[in-house]
């Protein structure tokens, strides 16, 4: 690693990982709803199931360097209401977790930027889009790469997700964001990641 990049690693406080300095686990509480709606109502395919199941396989491994493991919840049946805006039904997400929506295309109204993910947190009326009193992220299959769904999650994990930022903060965030996954990527566990044993769905194992 150069110099320059040991000087930025070490503002994000980071640790090589070793037996001994091993930090207590965090176990994060993640509900993965599988739209029904995708493909005219047939569901996800069984290749974008095991798609997803790859992808969070990969954001396991990755989180589990800091220290951060998963607790995934399965449902089926979930969809979208389309009415001018896109959103989960209420009946189908929970407070205690991360409301994963896995679906194969995001609409342009979650997704404008055709990255196959976004993230929110509980937020209130804003026009005409609709208050929230839940975690939530939306993943796109034919969008998305194997690091959008880490990429998602640290969103969650430094809490960013608890703020509104404006576009020019969650661009920066999105290139924080980044070099940390990359910091994790290559064994070195991210402590700003463990901000998340403060939030309703995570807690200390």
């Amino acid at each position: 690693m150069e110099r320059r990049e040991l000087i930025l690693a070490a503002g994000a406080g980071f640790r090589l990982v070793n037996a001994a300095q091993r930090p207590r686990p965090i176990l994060v509480t993640v509900r993965a709803l599988f739209d029904q709606g995708a493909h005219g109502g047939k569901g996800l395919t069984d290749r974008e199931l095991s798609l997803f199941k790859t992808y969070q396989e990969r954001a396991r491994r990755e989180y589990a360097v800091s220290g951060i493991h998963f607790q995934v919840e399965f449902v089926n049946g979930a969809y979208l209401r389309q009415q001018g805006y896109s959103e989960v039904p209420d009946k189908f997400l929970a407070r205690r977790a991360i409301n994963l929506f896995v679906t194969d295309t995001l609409g342009y109204d979650i997704d404008v930027d055709r990255t196959g993910g976004c993230s929110m947190g509980p937020r209130p009326w804003h026009g005409r889009f609709p208050g929230s009193r839940f975690y939530q992220t939306f993943l796109g299959l034919a969008d998305a790469s194997e690091g959008t769904l880490p990429h998602e999650y640290a969103h969650h994990f430094t809490l960013d997700t608890r703020r509104n930022p404006s576009l020019a903060r969650n661009f920066w965030a999105d290139l924080r964001n980044n070099y940390w996954l990359w910091l994790q990527r290559h064994g070195m566990a991210i402590y700003a990641f463990r901000a998340c044993a403060t939030a309703e769905w995570a807690r200390l194992e």
